[in-house]
């Protein structure tokens, strides 16, 4: 016989090069596919490219920085537009110290503060891009069932700095039950009460509401810069942002009922000073 017999079973140069990538691939793969596929929407659509500054509350802030070095925020279909994302970790009565373009809160009540001219200074985009449960942070292993939230003692936070004590007066008033400081039942968010292990988040009984973080957008935005902020919010459909949040101890998005108006937040901090000052 004549010709070149090869072995059979034994892949050619060509064949063990393919199979060789291949292999590389499947390791590769889950791990950079999102980076990768965002990286290539970038080259292919981005039309323009801008620089997008965003402020968020400080335990949402560490989870963005991840979800945006994965890739989040990247042009989605139809868009052209690009962002430099930059995640600045800013509290809620901080705000006037930073020039972001996008604010995402832990909730609307910061932008409905009386007198801050917050409300219309921002625009909101979504009322809800993930959540933290807020009420009572009993001590760790206390059980929550016997817990009446409008007759416990609880040791409340100036509202003015503090949010989930901004929450509280404005659920249940000021009267006797509530002083800054004391010996009373602490409130907290659940990623707050997470930092001390001697207390345990607001769960059943001991729950009262929930921070919404919503995405508000400055009034006076470029419409680049608003559609950057749309790409981001867009990206939050994938499962990869719900995973960021539940790494960084927060929940999903809730359904928001229609935020407290500026006098009935007005109204409740006139309580908390005349409280304050007698």
């Amino acid at each position: 016989m004549t010709g070149v017999h090869r072995r059979r079973g034994r892949l050619s140069k060509e064949g063990r090069r393919l199979l060789g990538g291949l292999a590389l691939l499947a390791v590769f793969t889950p791990v950079t596919a999102y980076t990768l596929n965002a990286a290539i929407a970038h080259v292919q659509s981005c039309g323009t490219e801008v620089a997008l500054h965003v402020a968020a509350a400080p335990e949402l802030a560490a989870a963005l920085e991840d979800f945006v070095a994965a890739g989040g925020g990247a042009p989605s279909r139809g868009s052209d537009v690009c962002a430099d994302i930059t995640v600045e970790a800013v509290s809620g009565n901080a705000l006037g110290e930073t020039d972001a373009d996008v604010w995402i809160p832990e909730t609307q009540l910061w932008r409905n503060l009386p007198d801050a001219g917050l409300h219309e200074q921002w625009e909101v985009l979504q009322d809800s891009t993930a959540s933290s449960a807020v009420g009572l942070a009993l001590p760790a292993g206390e059980s929550a069932d016997a817990v009446l939230p409008d007759e416990a003692d609880v040791a409340l936070q100036d509202p003015r700095q503090h949010a989930a004590s901004l929450m509280w007066i404005i659920m249940f008033g000021v009267d006797e039950h509530t002083a800054q400081g004391g010996d009373g039942t602490a409130v907290m968010s659940a990623t707050e009460a997470a930092g001390n292990p001697d207390l345990q988040a607001p769960t059943g009984a001991a729950q009262v509401g929930q921070f919404e973080y919503p995405m508000l957008a400055r009034a006076d935005l470029g419409e680049d810069e608003r559609e950057a902020a749309q790409n981001l919010l867009r990206s939050y459909k994938g499962e990869s942002y719900g995973r960021v949040l539940a790494e960084h101890g927060l929940g999903t998005a809730i359904s928001q009922s229609a935020p407290t108006s500026p006098e009935i937040i007005a109204s409740a901090l006139q309580s908390w000073d005349a409280r304050e000052d007698a």
